[in-house]
């Protein structure tokens, strides 16, 4: 099921919304602790057009579709790393409580699918630079689990086959109902 909220407008941060308008390419990492927020709390206070949020029961089937998408950048940022991996996102299975990477990739590991709460369809700036979209996946306590960027091509522009792909795993509520 596709959601799309907007918890910010009740929590009374008219600032933070503000301020988030004049910049979304600010780094949203150092606001969750700033603000008292969880970062999809700080995702929802972009402007409504910089983001969607998907039922996080998608987990499986979209990283499924990620992994034919070709070049992206993984990141988990923690408050002590940012991590990154460019590459193809490894295909996957469930097994064991864990949706398990494989396939070959130097990226491999172990998601815990069920954890998964939202997933955020984010396009924003980034510091003052050209514009990023990613997929960004938040735990049941609205916080970080990794993010996933799309590609970019030798003139740095987004990938456009990965950036349609990206919007149309938003799909009407009717589609859903079907």
């Amino acid at each position: 099921m596709t959601t799309v909220s907007s918890s910010c407008g009740s929590c009374g941060l008219d600032s933070l919304k503000k301020r988030l308008e004049r910049n979304p390419g600010m780094v949203l990492e150092s606001l969750p602790e700033a603000e008292h927020m969880s970062m999809a709390q700080i995702i929802e206070c972009l402007p409504e057009s910089m983001w969607k949020r998907l039922d996080g029961e998608r987990f499986v089937e979209i990283l499924g579709e990620v992994a034919a998408w070709g070049g992206l950048t993984t990141i988990v940022h923690t408050e002590d790393v940012i991590m990154e991996f460019s590459g193809t996102f490894p295909e996957g299975s469930l097994g064991h409580g864990y949706y398990n990477l494989h396939g070959g990739s130097p990226l491999h590991g172990h998601l815990r699918a069920d954890r998964c709460g939202g997933i955020y369809l984010v396009e924003r700036p980034f510091m003052g630079t050209s514009a990023t979209a990613s997929l960004q996946f938040m735990n049941k306590n609205g916080q970080p689990m990794f993010k996933i960027y799309l590609g970019r091509d030798e003139n740095k522009k987004i990938h456009a086959h990965q950036l349609k792909a990206l919007r149309a795993l938003v799909r009407p509520a009717s589609a859903e109902a079907a």
